[in-house]
């Protein structure tokens, strides 16, 4: 309806893209009448009687609505859904698809430091969609959140799933830190006939690889928990803590799931030998922050480095230019 109010991020985690915000009145009063608002189409706002004893006379509050949220497990690939956003400021439009798929990982969609299993959909999202519900067109609930599209392929979007909101929207309003674990590996999952291909070629650079359905470890990176326990390129994961895994996915969402600071034992197959390796997850937002934090000290070290030099050689300049000044004849 126009209505315009200024806001309060309460809390947000980076790795889910999400935020919560707590939306302020122009009288200061944000508490039990937080699902009431005013204004109108212009931004003007006036308020009315309240628990503080305030009465200005003027326009009565009208609620907000509240929209219901639904249960983005039971979605099947085929349901009909509606995006609704203001892609290039065009307010209140709605485009409408299907479910193209489930559980994308962040990986497959592109946003390596993320830590979601996306909905995909050919409903159209556009920039200023970002943010928008994802609708569920026969029950009327939201099921996702738009977040993003695949570059260079049109009709593929991507929703954050309303569960992983909800699972984390509480925390946030309390200003809590939403943990996410990370070990440092990047991994792929294993079939038996993907291995029966690999050791068919004598010249396969991986060796042999056990013909089994389970997750493999393709790069493990310097300086991290994976690295420290000695978890190795080519490791096979087939456990970890007590549940089998047999897909990167759900490797990857035990591990994100994980406790920073708490063990996590891995059930890993090497050269033909089954062995448990103990990794020591550590946060993925703080790890970010860190590195954020090194790129932005390496980034003014270099600045600082540069300035030196250019100071350098104009002084050089000027000390070179007055010497020529004094020997003119």
């Amino acid at each position: 309806d126009g209505r315009r109010f200024r806001a309060e991020v309460k809390g947000a985690d980076d790795i889910v893209d999400i935020a919560v915000l707590k939306i302020l009145f122009e009288n200061g009063n944000d508490g039990d009448n937080s699902e009431y608002g005013s204004g109108n189409a212009n931004g003007d706002t006036s308020t009315s009687g309240n628990d503080n004893g305030v009465n200005d006379k003027s326009v009565p509050r009208v609620p907000l609505p509240v929209a219901e949220f639904g249960d983005s497990d039971e979605l099947q690939v085929g349901q009909f859904v509606v995006a609704v956003g203001s892609p290039g400021g065009l307010d209140n439009t709605v485009t409408m698809g299907i479910i193209s798929g489930l559980k994308r990982s962040s990986e497959v969609v592109g946003l390596m430091h993320k830590k979601v299993d996306f909905i995909q959909t050919d409903a159209a999202i556009n920039p200023g969609n970002s943010g928008g519900p994802l609708v569920d067109v026969e029950k009327g609930t939201i099921i996702g959140i738009n977040t993003c599209i695949r570059a260079n392929m049109e009709g593929t979007s991507f929703a954050v799933p309303i569960n992983k909101a909800k699972a984390i929207v509480h925390d946030l309003a309390e200003g809590k830190h939403i943990n996410h674990g990370y070990v440092g590996v990047s991994m792929a999952s294993l079939t038996p006939d993907l291995a029966k291909q690999n050791n068919a070629d004598p010249n396969s650079p991986n060796g042999f690889i056990p013909e089994i359905n389970g997750v493999v470890i393709t790069r493990v990176y310097s300086k991290t928990p994976a690295e420290e326990a000695g978890l190795r390129r080519l490791d096979v994961v087939i456990q970890i803590g007590d549940q089998r895994v047999e897909r990167a996915d759900d490797a990857q969402r035990i591990i994100d799931g994980a406790m920073a600071g708490e063990k996590l034992s891995m059930e890993v197959i090497r050269s033909g030998k089954e062995m448990t390796i103990e990794v020591t997850p550590e946060d993925l937002g703080h790890k970010l922050q860190r590195v954020k934090e090194e790129k932005r000290k390496e980034k003014e070290d270099e600045m600082k480095t540069l300035k030196r030099k250019i100071m350098d050689g104009l002084q050089q300049n000027v000390e070179k230019h007055l010497r020529d000044l004094h020997t003119q004849p």
